[in-house]
């Protein structure tokens, strides 16, 4: 199994047809102060899956880790892959929305998107300071 798309976004869909559409690419988000808030976003991966690995639900976990390595927050579930004609890959989107993500402090960043307990994607994240604004000048 790997995954052949990997990002943060403002929103992503999958029409009827299975086309997989994202908007809105990010991979830093600016802030005057900290704790940050970022209101919504959505993390996008694009799975493809070996034959063996299909029709058979797969733990998976996301996880926001710090630039020192601590663990922000985790989400697990399950993922299954659908099987696909004899022999041929299986392709499955996976969409997290996230929603008031709080950030701590300033720096780099990065989800992790493990599937049993194997890390499949890593995704970086840097939250940035922006100085306060100026009043103009008269």
């Amino acid at each position: 199994m790997k995954s052949t798309v990997a990002v943060v976004a403002d929103y992503a869909n999958v029409e009827a047809h299975g086309k997989l559409n994202i908007m809105g690419i990010f991979d830093v988000i600016s802030a005057q102060k900290v704790p940050a808030v970022h209101p919504q976003m959505q993390l996008i991966i694009r799975f493809v899956a070996d034959p063996a690995e299909t029709n058979v639900a797969l733990p998976i976990e996301t996880q926001l880790v710090d630039e020192d390595g601590n663990v922000v927050f985790g989400i697990k579930g399950q993922v299954t892959f659908q099987g696909a004609a004899s022999g041929e890959q299986s392709t499955t989107n996976y969409i997290v929305a996230l929603n008031n993500t709080r950030f701590d402090k300033f720096g780099d960043y990065e989800f992790k998107v493990l599937v049993c307990d194997e890390p499949i994607a890593t995704i970086p994240l840097k939250v940035q300071q922006i100085p306060p604004s100026q009043p103009l000048a008269a």
